[in-house]
């Protein structure tokens, strides 16, 4: 009787039902353990915190809260060139085959917004008595630049330049000068010419 009592007991441990009672108790535990989803399939606006993640590119820190009153927080990547700064306010989508949400853009768009600054690249150091010189593989002289006390001058060495672009060229400064040193000065154009100013003197 003692033996057909213990094998009994060892039957209803190892039965299928209480397999599957542990399992389902191992998976609720883990469910209630596992960190709240951090969007559902509907966008969700959220805020940016925090702009630059301190080793990954591409990801800014968005804070947002869901329909159902839940709030998050995470480091969440953006669409490439998509511009993100501290304290705008984001559009989020949660691809189906993608395990976190992606900011897709920025809703402020016409909040006026600061240039951003660029970053900083090579610098060359060029001292009061130096200048840069560019030449071409065979060792021809083709730019120079110098400082000298009125400022930056960068001088083409060639006898003539042809600048040529596709679309349109602006130049804005303060004042502009034009000095023909030698010959004539030509200005061509297949439309209208048109010079504004409050004085225009011509001798």
């Amino acid at each position: 009787m003692k033996t057909k009592s213990l094998t009994r007991s060892v039957e209803r441990e190892q039965s299928p039902e209480s397999g599957a009672e542990s399992i389902l108790d191992e998976l609720v535990a883990a469910g209630a353990s596992r960190p709240e989803p951090a969007a559902g399939p509907d966008p969700l606006v959220g805020d940016c915190v925090a702009a630059r993640h301190p080793t990954l590119q591409g990801r800014v820190r968005i804070s947002w809260t869901d329909a159902a009153g839940v709030s998050g927080e995470r480091w969440l990547p953006t669409l490439a060139g998509v511009l993100v700064r501290e304290g705008d306010r984001v559009l989020l989508a949660k691809p189906a085959n993608f395990d976190e949400p992606v900011v897709m853009g920025v809703l402020d768009g016409f909040t006026e917004r600061p240039e951003p600054a660029a970053l900083r690249g090579p610098v060359l150091s060029v001292e009061r008595d130096e200048a840069l010189h560019v030449t071409t593989s065979e060792g021809e002289p083709l730019l120079e630049i110098r400082q000298e006390d009125s400022g930056p001058v960068v001088r083409i060495v060639k006898e003539s330049l042809d600048l040529e672009l596709p679309g349109r060229l602006r130049l804005s400064a303060d004042a502009i000068e034009l000095e023909a040193r030698r010959g004539p000065v030509k200005v061509s154009a297949t439309d209208d010419v048109v010079v504004q100013g409050e004085v225009i003197k011509l001798n």
